[in-house]
């Protein structure tokens, strides 16, 4: 049983369909077919009835499903293990979009490991790092963990404070550093529920007993800052985002009574993948 079919019948399964299955793993449908009567034809069973409707899953279909996710994430888990302990391989870091252009490049820069391939993937809320985490998708992820329960390997790699981000015909452009109070009546933009730097936020205007009023939310972190740029809007973030504004008609200024910081962290499942990258990418020689 190749992994490869396994994965096409768990899509097929969640589907319901062999034509939107084959849409969504980029194959054409008599391919899918294909596969799927080999799977049956090696476990010697049939997983599907199928019909105009599409399929459904006979009673060895459903066993089948109900391990097949399991059986795919050992699989891919001893596959990076194994990779982890070679001296090359292929690693995978899931992380913010602000950590993925302006922290992670320069870091991989830094340590000019020629041995080891790097493949990023950007998420959207922690939630999802951790689940690719979990299914074995990504081999580690760069995010705030302090406040988010799990047992995978931990460890700190940087602190950020946080800035008002407005644009330069801001009333406030001409400050060097502001306090709560000076904007707190303003709606700001923000990042989506879920990521590090939105609850942070959240909190500081909890700890403030201000209510967070905002203007829009926008998934893309690079996005806000056209948004600034524009003049739509201002906008609390940590200090990386200062790296994203250059010469541009935007102003980061510190806030007085912001309390807490950005701590990202780099998190694995696997403790030596986990050790093996520090040591590469983020130890405080690098």
């Amino acid at each position: 049983m190749r992994t490869e079919w396994l994965q096409s019948f768990i899509e097929t399964a969640k589907k319901r369909s062999l034509s939107k299955a084959s849409e969504a793993l980029h194959m054409t449908q008599p391919a899918l077919s294909k596969q799927m009567k080999k799977l049956e034809n090696d476990l010697g069973a049939t997983l599907f009835i199928r019909s105009a409707s599409g399929v459904e899953l006979t009673k060895a279909g459903e066993i089948l499903f109900r391990e097949s996710e399991d059986i795919l994430s050992k699989v891919h888990a001893v596959e990076r293990s194994i990779r982890a302990s070679e001296e090359q391989g292929n690693i995978t870091i899931g992380t913010w979009q602000s950590m993925a252009a302006f922290y992670l490049p320069y870091k991989l820069a830094l340590a000019n490991d020629e041995k080891s391939h790097i493949d990023i993937k950007i998420g959207h809320h922690y939630k999802d790092l951790l689940t690719q985490l979990d299914h074995n998708e990504i081999d580690a992820a760069l995010f705030d963990d302090r406040a988010i329960q799990h047992s995978h390997w931990s460890k700190g790699l940087l602190k950020e404070p946080f800035y008002l981000f407005v644009n330069e015909q801001h009333p406030l452009a001409g400050k060097k550093s502001v306090s709560f109070s000076a904007f707190q009546q303003e709606k700001i933009v923000v990042l989506p529920s879920g990521c590090d730097v939105r609850t942070l936020v959240e909190k500081e205007y909890e700890h403030h007993g201000i209510n967070l009023r905002i203007s829009n939310e926008i998934e893309f972190a690079q996005s806000i800052i056209g948004f600034i740029s524009a003049n739509l809007g201002i906008s609390i973030l940590p200090e990386i985002f200062t790296k994203d504004i250059g010469r541009s008609n935007i102003k980061a200024l510190p806030i007085e009574d912001f309390h807490l910081q950005r701590e990202t962290s780099l998190i694995t499942k696997n403790p030596d993948i986990g050790k093996k990258l520090y040591k590469l990418f983020f130890s405080p020689g690098v």
